[in-house]
C-alpha cells in the first residue's frame, strides 16, 4: 500500500513545530537592581547596574544591559529576565543578553545611600 502523499506536509510541519520548541531553552531567572546606576569598568568604561546578589548578601557590578528596562533612579527593582544566549564571536560582551518579562517589584530607595541598603522583599 503506498503511501499517501496529501500527508507529507502535515507531517513534515509537526516535526519542524517540535524542532523549533525544543530548540527554545530559555532560561529565566530573578535579579534585584539597586536604586542608581555606578562607573565601572568592564571591556571598557560604563555604567553598570548594582545587582544585589542574595547569598553573599552584598551588591556587586552588573555589566550587561537589559532589553526591555527602563531604568528609573530611586528605586530597588526586582525583575524577572530571560536569558538568550549570544551568537559565538561576538566580542566585549556576556555570554547571555538579559531580557525582561516582569517587574516584580518597585520599591523606593535613596540615591544617596552607598552602598544601597538591602532590599526588603527576597524572592527565590
Amino acid at each position: 500500500m503506498p503511501f499517501p502523499t496529501k500527508l507529507i506536509i502535515p507531517i513534515t510541519l509537526l516535526f519542524l513545530i517540535l524542532a523549533i520548541g525544543c530548540g527554545r531553552d530559555e532560561h529565566i531567572e530573578t535579579l534585584i537592581i539597586g536604586p542608581y546606576e555606578v562607573d565601572c569598568v568592564g571591556a571598557f568604561e560604563q555604567e553598570c547596574y548594582l545587582e544585589f546578589d542574595e547569598e553573599s548578601q552584598e551588591w556587586h557590578f552588573f555589566y550587561e544591559g537589559i532589553v526591555g528596562f527602563d531604568f528609573e533612579p530611586g528605586f530597588i527593582w526586582t525583575l524577572k529576565v530571560s536569558l538568550h544566549e549570544r551568537e559565538e564571536g561576538i566580542q566585549d560582551v556576556g555570554k547571555y543578553e538579559y531580557r525582561l518579562v516582569e517587574i516584580l517589584d518597585k520599591e523606593p530607595a535613596s540615591v544617596d545611600e552607598r552602598p544601597p541598603r538591602k532590599p526588603e522583599t527576597q524572592y527565590p
